[in-house]
């Protein structure tokens, strides 16, 4: 938890806002319409924001002279000097992290669905089988929606009550330890050896 961004443990609330509450907006904006009118749309509010910007900046600096002509009279200079350029070394270490991500997701799911671990792929089916339920209950765009709030939320409560979370953690770790013993206790000790084998 230590790794992760200040912005997420609302240290400046400002600039965490400005990130969470844009994204979510969008989110639930698709969530109801269609992409093609929540991209132009956005467009257009952006494009009036930027006018009203502009015609108060002219007013206040050219006509009623109420604010010193420099660029810090107008709201958004803050915004005017990002560089939104992308580095190439950033572009090729992000596609070289990506291969390897795809390249290790496609070698493990070949070993699920070709039973290499009879045990790995039973659990596989399982997790399937509950994503089914999952999936009648909500859609992707849901389950996004509730990561992003959670990726908010969750370490900023985490961080309130870690010693609680930390105790029920640790209690639960130790459940699903001794359910995972049970029924490595009643799997033939055969079938374990032949998906060792075959991982080899």
């Amino acid at each position: 938890m230590a790794s992760m961004p200040p912005m997420l443990y609302w240290t400046d609330p400002a600039q965490s806002a400005a990130v969470f509450l844009p994204v979510l907006t969008f989110l639930l904006a698709v969530q109801y319409n269609s992409i093609i009118s929540v991209v132009a749309y956005s467009g257009l509010l952006v494009l009036a924001l930027v006018a009203v910007c502009k015609v108060y900046v002219h007013t206040m600096v050219v006509l009623l002279k109420k604010l010193p002509d420099e660029p810090s009279s107008d709201p958004l200079h803050l915004v005017f000097a990002v560089d939104l350029t992308i580095p190439a070394e950033n572009v090729v270490r992000i596609s070289n992290f990506a291969t390897d991500i795809v390249n290790s997701g496609l070698t493990e799911l070949k070993n699920l669905f070709f039973c290499e671990n009879i045990i790995n792929t039973v659990k596989f089916g399982i997790s399937l089988h509950c994503l089914t339920y999952v999936g009648s209950w909500l859609n992707l765009l849901t389950v996004i929606i509730l990561a992003w709030t959670g990726l908010f939320t969750l370490p900023k409560v985490y961080s309130n009550n870690k010693v609680a979370i930390d105790d029920v953690v640790k209690s639960v770790k130790t459940a699903v330890d001794g359910v995972k013993n049970k029924v490595s206790a009643l799997v033939p000790a055969a079938v374990v050896e032949e998906g060792d084998k075959k991982e080899e």
